[in-house]
């Protein structure tokens, strides 16, 4: 019997069988593919062939969905995810920076160095504490509370004026 490729027999498979050819079989899938496939060699490959095309379909799906969710995220959190990653290898150059120039830097200057990579040290630290903690939900009572009082001042600074 002649091999058939992988692709030719699936496209054989899903093919439905012309009204002019006589019927050989009851049309389920099993008989035709016992009538395309002479060895179980072609069967496998005709299976190999389908389950990579759904890997294939499957993997394109999710680049897809992964693809949509990085365009809709926002600035702050790609900066924030950036920080988290290099935050703390930023800070250690910083600091390396500062003790290697202390042997250059006059004393005069020392101070104001000292100063400047401290405030921005201490800016980056905040920064990574503030990605690294959740925010705490607040109670919706206290909410409502909040924007009841919020309006009711409102309205008296209306009626008095």
């Amino acid at each position: 019997m002649e091999e058939l490729d992988p692709k030719e027999a699936v496209k054989m498979l899903e093919e439905e069988t012309p009204a002019t050819a006589p019927p050989q079989h009851n049309g389920d899938r099993a008989t035709k593919e016992a009538e395309l496939l002479g060895s179980t060699r072609e069967a496998i490959a005709l299976r190999r062939a389908e389950i990579e095309g759904n890997l294939r379909l499957r993997k394109a799906e999710l680049k897809g969905e992964i693809d949509t969710i990085k365009a809709q995220e926002t600035a702050k959190e790609k900066a924030g995810k950036h920080l988290a990653v290099f935050g703390a290898l930023y800070l250690c150059i910083l600091v390396l920076a500062f003790l290697l120039s202390v042997q250059y830097i006059t004393s005069e200057n020392l101070a104001i160095v000292a100063t400047l990579i401290t405030l921005v040290v201490t800016s980056l630290s905040g920064i990574l504490r503030g990605i690294s903690e959740e925010a705490q939900p607040a109670d919706p009572t206290e909410l409502m509370h909040d924007i009841v009082m919020r309006q009711i001042d409102k309205e008296r600074k209306k009626s008095e004026a």
